[in-house]
């Protein structure tokens, strides 16, 4: 019975459904967060509480975040016309790390490779590049995303990867996948159990899923807080949940995902896990207590004030 309520607790944290008395909302972060950040008093995950749709987030992602250069606020000055690209050394960096972190329990050779939600392919050309990986697929809604991803690889003058422009909610694909890519994209997620399980339909049975998130819940402070959170734009729909180990972990436990290894997350910048896709729906969960998250959040939000906390 108590495996069955913890079950039921982290599908209503992740569907919406939580009761209002089951929430802590964290009034002390509106100096940071222009979105109510919350904890779950049951589980310790930490989240904005603000539903859209997944189609709604797609959307929002393809046509406007994507579609437009960012501009990036550093200490009150306003850096215009910085457009993101995923070949900044951090983002290039983190791929890398991925790649060789799964290389260590894996053998890419022979192996069918679909990164889910990928972005403008820097994951995958690096796994052709560095890693000899030659069975490349992608799954990216944005039709910009893809276009580029063409060029890029015809500018570096390798095989493309077989491309699919699809949610990966509604992607399906007769011959699965030996291996599954989903990195730094299911804390962007509305609706993150129909990800995964759609994922899980696509990668064979004990086949294997590396995940790739930032580490910020629960461990040494790596950045100001008010880098983390948006103090002056209401983004809480297009990045909802905010990750310790525990809590990213449990939503896998919940989709039959077992976890296989992890890398050093309490003093590295990345969270980077490796999964088996065993269908072990039977598993136990470690929750984090609700009072030492709102603690944590208090003390970074202290510390922080020591850097240049803008105001």
């Amino acid at each position: 019975l108590s495996k069955k309520i913890n079950n039921e607790s982290i599908i209503n944290d992740f569907t919406f459904k939580n009761k209002k008395k089951d929430i802590v909302e964290l009034n002390f972060l509106k100096e940071v967060s222009k979105t109510k950040v919350c904890v779950s008093i049951k589980t310790g995950l930490v989240f904005h509480n603000k539903y859209k749709s997944s189609r709604e987030i797609l959307n929002e992602w393809s046509n406007k975040i994507y579609s437009k250069k960012t501009n990036l606020k550093q200490k009150g000055n306003l850096i215009k016309n910085n457009k993101y690209s995923d070949d900044f050394p951090g983002m290039s960096a983190r791929h890398f790390f991925v790649l060789d972190f799964l290389s260590r329990f894996i053998n890419f050779k022979d192996k069918k490779i679909i990164d889910f939600a990928c972005g403008e392919g820097g994951l995958l050309l690096k796994a052709n590049k560095f890693f000899n990986a030659k069975k490349l697929y992608g799954v990216e809604h944005s039709v910009r995303n893809i276009s580029f991803i063409k060029k890029r690889f015809k500018k570096e003058k390798i095989k493309l990867p077989r491309l699919y422009q699809s949610s990966i909610e509604n992607f399906s694909v007769k011959n699965k996948a030996d291996i599954g890519v989903l990195s730094w994209t299911l804390c962007n997620c509305s609706e993150p159990l129909k990800i995964l399980n759609a994922i899980s339909e696509n990668i064979k049975k004990n086949g294997y899923l590396i995940v790739a998130e930032s580490s910020r819940i629960l461990v040494p402070f790596k950045k100001p807080i008010y880098n983390y959170f948006q103090p002056n734009l209401d983004v809480g729909h297009t990045h909802p949940w905010h990750w310790s180990y525990n809590s990213i972990h449990n939503i896998f436990k919940v989709c039959g995902f077992e976890l296989i290894s992890s890398n050093r997350y309490w003093d590295e910048n990345d969270l980077v896990l490796i999964f088996k896709n065993s269908k072990n729906f039977n598993q136990n969960f470690k929750f984090d207590n609700f009072l030492k998250v709102i603690d944590f959040l208090k003390r970074w939000l202290k510390e922080s004030k020591k850097y240049n906390f803008p105001r």
